[in-house]
């Protein structure tokens, strides 16, 4: 996730740092449950 657009003084506001945050968690969220339906059984096959 890009972050270089935003001015330096951008980490002050709450509001971008809790947006940020949230698309940070979805991500990662999404990635996890993306390779969870990727993955084999762990005692199967």
């Amino acid at each position: 996730m890009r972050t270089d657009a935003y001015e330096p003084g951008a980490a002050d506001d709450p509001m971008l740092v809790f947006d940020l945050t949230d698309q940070v968690r979805e991500t990662i969220q999404q990635t996890l449950h993306r390779l969870l339906i990727q993955r084999q059984h762990p005692f199967f096959g």
